[in-house]
């Protein structure tokens, strides 16, 4: 499988990780429901466990991302620089199931989380 682009998506955040690798003649749609999180998250971000890297993340993402559902723990998450390492990849639409099913055979964590779309006004909708 040929990747278009990726990322180590350590310390600026996915949404960030995902606007630099972006072409500006396209845009991204993230679906918040298939993003993978550790079951303990939503308990920490409800207590405001947050950090001042993902506010900052969140002020220079200001007019380029869209949240459809509010989820304030969904915000906090993406906006997070703590991703430990997981990777970004782009890949065409018709590989995408393929490669991650040879992920998960090596017993590694992945998900399809978001498509490249049509040029919008906004760079990034998360639905």
């Amino acid at each position: 499988y040929k990747a278009h682009a990726y990322t180590d998506d350590t310390g600026f955040s996915l949404l960030v990780h995902l606007h630099e690798l972006r072409y500006e003649s396209c845009s991204t749609r993230i679906f918040n429901d298939a993003v993978p999180f550790f079951p303990s998250c939503p308990t920490y971000v409800e207590e405001f466990y947050i950090t001042a890297a993902g506010q900052r993340n969140r002020n220079h993402m200001e007019g380029k991302v869209e949240f459809q559902k509010e989820s304030f723990f969904m915000e906090e998450l993406l906006f997070d620089p703590q991703t430990s390492g997981g990777l970004l990849l782009s890949v065409q639409k018709e590989d995408a199931e393929g490669l991650l099913s040879e992920i998960r055979d090596l017993g590694l964590p992945a998900a399809i989380v978001g498509e490249v779309t049509e040029k919008e006004p906004l760079k990034i909708l998360v639905e």
